[in-house]
This record gives structure tokens, sequence and C-alpha cells, in this order.
């Protein structure tokens, strides 16, 4: 007798695995019986919150700023723009450089002012220094994972940041508040209580359009924390600016829902009640009640209670002679960059300040070039805005990560008013934010998409 034996059908080869995504590293799974692998943050992603982390400390634990005005977040961005340089390298990804047209104008019309007065040169490395934190933070956020770590991290360092103030106020520690010397205004560890403000609401206005945490006690409870930061500044501008974007982020919120009609109807409404309050306060003696809100806490003195008061007063000097220096200027080309207060000094002025307005400021020290600049800045990012806010103009993965992006316009709305009252445009925080605008107009849209 013969053995038969079965035919074995042949097997198919092992089909290799697929290559992570993104240059991602690939690890190894878990011996049986071996602890799990641990997660390690990518380097880019650690950078960014560092990054982020950094940009209030300006003047930490009361010290001063450095030379030529610069601080901790200065020294961070260098190795936030080293990284993101390494990270584009590693991905033969190219490097985009959004807002670079006016930036180039701002600097070209400050040089120009430098040349002319033989002072300001300076400022022109600090113009380009505010760049890179936009150029950083839009280049990073080509990948989605790393603008979600940047727009949690914008969130949960805020917040934090704003309980260490709220808890340095209550406790009466100035280190950790920043309390100003001369009041009751606590300005954290930007050195100034303006800059603070704007800082907070920035936080604010990124949790809500990004709707996280997720549940809504949470952020509403993150919301409040900042708001109460945001008061304890005791910035009437901040406020102001505060009220105006919320109104704003709601009209624009009609619009993007197709509801243009009920956004005209909310907002002629409001212009009804504003115009009419200002109508009114202008016809009413509000000094009674504001000298007895300034009786009644330290807190409303530094603030509302400054409304009518030497601030005002200041202000107004500071505006009227800004617009004179501007009338008196024998060349079109400005004082120079950051040159306002040497220059009031030089005439002795009766009030020597910065020009706390950025529109002024614009012109005054870089002359009809720099007024041109602004203009142009101004337009890229109301264009950037409204192309993001588009009813679905965003891929899945970006509109998850920001499910209201008018509320980037809103706050974009926040820096021009605040801009009236405080030289907010060369916020370092602030072109950290106009980066994740870029990001979103860059590598979010649907057609633009397959440019990314």
């Amino acid at each position: 007798m013969t053995a038969t034996t079965k035919a074995v059908p042949p097997q198919a080869p092992p089909r290799p695995s697929a290559p992570p995504r993104d240059g991602a590293e690939r690890s190894a799974g878990p011996a049986p019986g071996g602890p799990a692998p641990r997660r390690r943050w990518p380097v880019a992603a650690v950078a960014l919150v560092a990054g982020i982390a950094s940009l209030p400390m300006l003047q930490p634990f009361g010290l001063g700023p450095g030379p030529g005005n610069t601080g901790l977040p200065d020294l961070v961005l260098v190795a936030v723009v080293t990284v993101t340089l390494l990270w584009a390298a590693t991905r033969r990804a190219p490097v985009r450089w959004p807002f670079l047209v006016p930036t180039l104008l701002t600097i070209i019309a400050g040089g120009v002012a430098a040349l002319v007065n033989d002072a300001g040169a300076l400022t022109l490395i600090k113009d380009l220094f505010v760049l890179l934190w936009g150029v950083s933070v839009a280049n990073l956020g080509r990948d989605a994972r790393l603008l979600r770590v940047a727009l949690r991290a914008w969130t949960v360092v805020g917040t934090f940041y704003a309980l260490v103030m709220i808890a340095g106020f209550v406790a009466g520690n100035d280190t950790l508040s920043g309390k100003q010397i001369d009041g009751e205004r606590a300005m954290f560890t930007f050195g100034d209580a303006n800059y603070a403000s704007n800082w907070f609401i920035c936080v604010f206005f990124i949790t809500r359009a990004t709707r996280w945490p997720e549940r809504a006690w949470q952020r509403y409870a993150v919301c409040g924390i900042l708001l109460a930061a945001e008061v304890l500044t005791g910035s009437n501008g901040g406020a102001l600016a505060l009220g105006a974007a919320i109104l704003l982020g709601y009209l624009f919120r009609l619009f993007r829902e197709g509801k243009a009609h009920h956004a005209v109807a909310a907002g002629a409404l409001a212009a009804v009640v504003g115009g009419g309050g200002v109508a009114a306060l202008s016809q009413i003696d509000v000094q009674p009640y504001l000298d007895r809100a300034s009786e009644a806490s330290p807190i409303l003195r530094d603030s509302i209670g400054r409304t009518t008061g030497e601030s005002t007063e200041s202000r107004s000097t500071v505006l009227a002679t800004t617009v004179t220096m501007i009338e008196e200027q024998t060349h079109p080309w400005g004082i120079g960059p950051g040159q306002t207060e040497s220059a009031m000094r030089a005439n002795q002025e009766t009030y020597v300040r910065e020009a706390h307005n950025d529109y002024i400021a614009a012109v005054l020290e870089r002359g009809f070039l720099g007024g041109v600049a602004l203009i142009v800045l101004v337009f890229v990012l109301l264009l950037k805005c409204v192309r993001i806010a588009r009813r679905d103009n965003l891929t899945g993965e970006y509109a998850r990560l920001v499910p209201r992006p008018e509320l980037f316009g809103a706050l974009v709305a926040v820096f021009l008013i605040s801009g009236l009252f405080y030289e907010t445009l060369h916020y370092r925080h602030g072109w950290a934010f106009f980066g994740l605008i870029a990001a979103l107009d860059l590598f979010g849209r649907r057609d633009a998409e397959a440019g990314a």
C-alpha cells in the first residue's frame, strides 16, 4: 500500500505593515506581560507648548525687561524657530511666510525712517521677531495634531496663569499677581496691565472658538476664570474691546449660519442702544456715581474710576501732542521707529509717553509708508478671517479643532479696537494668534488642501 498525503495550499506571504503617517516613528508593541511603551511627545509639540507658555513672561517675578525691551519669549522664540525649520526640513515641506508683505513694508518704512533720523534701528529687529512667531505657529499648524496641541496649550496655560494671578491677588502676594505699586491693577508677569488684559481676552476667545473643554460646565468655568482675571487688570480699553468683540462674534455667527437679516437687525439694535447710551452719558453727570463706585472698591477706583480722571486727560493730551507732531513733520518718513517718547522728551512736552495708539504711531514714527503697511496688514488679517469663517470652508479635521472660526475674526477686532488706546499690534502673543489664523487659512481650507 502506498500512503496518500493531502495537498497543502500555498500560504500568502505576510503583508508588509504600512509606514507610519507624517514621518512618525514606529514603536514595537509591548511584549507579552511586559509594560506598555511610554508615549513620547514630539519635539515640535514640546517647543509649541514652551513657546506659548513663555509669551507672558516679559517681567517674571518682578524682574525688569532685558536690553531693548527683550524678554524670555524672545529667547524661547529662537528655539521654536529652529525646531520649526528642522521639522519642515525632515518632511521636505516648504516653509510658508504669512504676513510677509505687510511686515516687509513695515520694516522698509521703519528702515527709511531710521536712516533719515539716525534712530530706531533696534525696533526693526523686533518687527522681524514678532513675524517669526506667526511663521512658526502657522507652519507647525500644517500638522493638525500640532495645531490641536497649540490650541489646547493656549487654554490650559492661559487658565493656569489666570488662576495664579487671581490667587496672588486674593492672598496679597504681589509677586504672583503683579499688582501695580501705585494701584490695585494686576499685571501678572507682563509688566503692563493692558498687555495682561489682552492676553486673557485672547485665551477667552480661543477657548470659545475651539469649544474646548468639550463639557459645557468646564468650558464655562474656564471662561469665568479668564473674565475674572481680565477684570483684575482694570483695563477699560480691554473691557470695551471685549464687549464689542462679543457682539461682533454673535453677528458673525448669524452671517455664517445664513441669517443675514437677523444679523442686520441685531446690529442696528446694538447701534441704537449704544448711541443712545453715549448720548445719555453726555447729558448726565456721572462723576458722582463714579466717585461712589471708586470708594466702594479699589479695583473699581483703578478701572471705571479712571474714565473721567487723570487717565482720560493724559490720553487726550498724548493724542493731541502726537497729532501735532505729525502735522509739524517736514518730511513724509516719520520720526523713527519707537521714537515717540524720546521726541516728546526732546520737545519738553508736558506729558511724555508712547503714542498709545497703533494708527497714530504707525504714521508718526514710520511716515506715509508705515500707514500703508498697517492698512495692508489689517486687510490681510481680515481677508484670512473671512476665508476661514465661511460656512463649511474648513476641512473636517480642522473644522473639528475650531468649530467656531468666526470668533477668530472677533478676536482680531479686539486688537483693532484696542489699537485705539494702546499699541497692540506688536504684542508677541498677538502674532502667535495671527499664526493660528494663518495655519487655518493655509492648510485648513478645502480649496487650499491640495497645495498644503
